[in-house]
């Protein structure tokens, strides 16, 4: 018989938990590694199938990003909703096998269709991470959740960083070779869950799916209806994250093009890059929030970014370009502290509407940003790799990533006549 959990069943009985909470551990590092061991390799698979024209390549792989995130801008919400009405069990485990299937596809594929495929299979099996949260949520004691839910945080930052030097290693050897490793990895990953997760929700705790919950745009909107401030820090937030969305869009095309580099040190660049994030994310922002207060450490970050995504648009060397992103990784103190003053804003009864309303607004970043960007770096290739002309869409990042700190800046005073506790 079940234990009673927060309102919630256990799976099971507590003795199960451990091997429960391994299982979502697991899973999201497989999800996360999956989806980076690819990466490194990217470039070398749309050179055999466009031909190795620079423009072709970027603005296919552009094209590629926009449909993954069109699907998951979908399909995010709907999974959500289906997780609270059927259970989290089905649908990691139906996401792991769509992510398996995805992975196939890429190993096979013996034209750009097969891509567009892939991404959209990709799009519609993104809710496994979402729905592991729930899962945790669901099995954890209120006293318990913060500590499991940072080891699921850790467990993406530790595949992220795993997957990227993998996909170097393997991609050495055979630019195909990290799709079908991440294929493996998933259907190892399935037959675990398969025959150890149980089912955190029980039938009596779940809610009637009701397509009215699994609108995007309305997630946004009603937010902004009960509180008008949301529209400006929303608004610095698009536009910054509509830079960075599209830089990382291309980034793999545009350190292949403008340094030469191959899938190894592509993939030594990203783990060395999701490294530093996890230490700056872990070990520096309390500190620096405790000394300068969160207003100054969410304005200095986005200001350090800045002038890091200026530099590096200037760097016409690899171990310039490294540096440069290391001090934007540094700024990174400000995203703690942003939804730090957000969550005081909306108040604890509607913490979960925001969560909602900023996932939409990344995801239509990640709509729009990568096809202006893949077209930008497509119309700047020509100048060669030299040229400071290459580096135009990263100043332009830098730009938005300006505006974006300028509105964010104006929203404080605004904001103090409706913050809450």
């Amino acid at each position: 018989m079940n234990a009673p959990f927060d309102g919630v069943q256990v799976p099971a009985s507590r003795e199960r938990v451990p091997l429960a909470l391994a299982f979502i551990l697991v899973t999201v590092v497989v999800d996360s590694l999956g989806t980076t061991i690819i990466g490194p390799v990217m470039p070398t698979l749309l050179k055999s199938l466009t031909g190795g024209a620079m423009a072709q390549m970027s603005t296919v792989f552009g094209a590629i990003t926009m449909t993954l995130a069109s699907m998951q801008l979908v399909a995010g919400p709907v999974q959500g909703a289906l997780s609270d009405c059927y259970g989290r069990r089905p649908v990691i485990l139906v996401s792991t096998v769509g992510w398996t299937i995805y992975f196939v596809i890429l190993a096979l594929a013996p034209n750009l269709a097969w891509l567009f495929v892939g991404a959209v299979v990709a799009g519609g099996a993104a809710g496994s991470i979402n729905a592991a949260f729930a899962y945790v949520a669901d099995i954890s004691q209120p006293d318990e959740r913060a500590a499991r839910f940072g080891l699921v945080t850790a467990a993406v930052s530790a595949g992220a960083a795993t997957g990227s030097l993998l996909g170097g290693v393997i991609g050495e050897f055979d630019p195909r070779a990290p799709f079908w490793a991440a294929a493996g990895l998933c259907t190892i990953n399935f037959l675990y869950g398969l025959f150890v997760l149980p089912e955190s929700l029980r039938a009596e705790h779940r809610a009637p799916f009701a397509w009215r919950s699994v609108h995007p745009i309305g997630a946004i909107l009603g937010v902004w209806r009960d509180y008008p401030i949301l529209k400006r820090w929303q608004g610095g937030s698009f536009l910054m994250n509509f830079g960075v969305t599209g830089v990382n869009s291309i980034f793999f095309l545009y350190v292949t093009f403008r340094f030469g580099w191959t899938p190894q040190v592509i993939g030594f660049y990203a783990t060395f890059v999701m490294l530093s994030s996890l230490a700056v994310q872990s070990g520096m922002v309390a500190r620096v929030i405790k000394v300068f207060g969160e207003r100054l450490t969410l304005l200095g970050g986005i200001a350090v970014q800045v002038v890091g995504m200026t530099a590096s648009a200037f760097a016409t060397k690899g171990w310039m370009f490294t540096a440069s992103v290391f001090v934007v990784v540094l700024g990174g103190v400000s995203g703690p502290a942003r939804l730090s003053i957000l969550n005081r804003i909306v108040g604890p009864s509607n913490r979960g509407r925001l969560s909602g309303a900023e996932r939409s607004v990344v995801s239509l970043t990640g709509i729009l940003a990568p096809g202006a960007f893949a077209t930008l770096f497509a119309a700047v290739v020509g100048a060669g790799p030299e040229s400071l002309v290459a580096g135009a869409p990263l100043l332009i990042c830098a730009g938005l990533m300006t505006l974006g700190l300028a509105v964010t800046a104006s929203s404080f005073d605004r904001t103090s006549t409706v913050t809450t506790e």
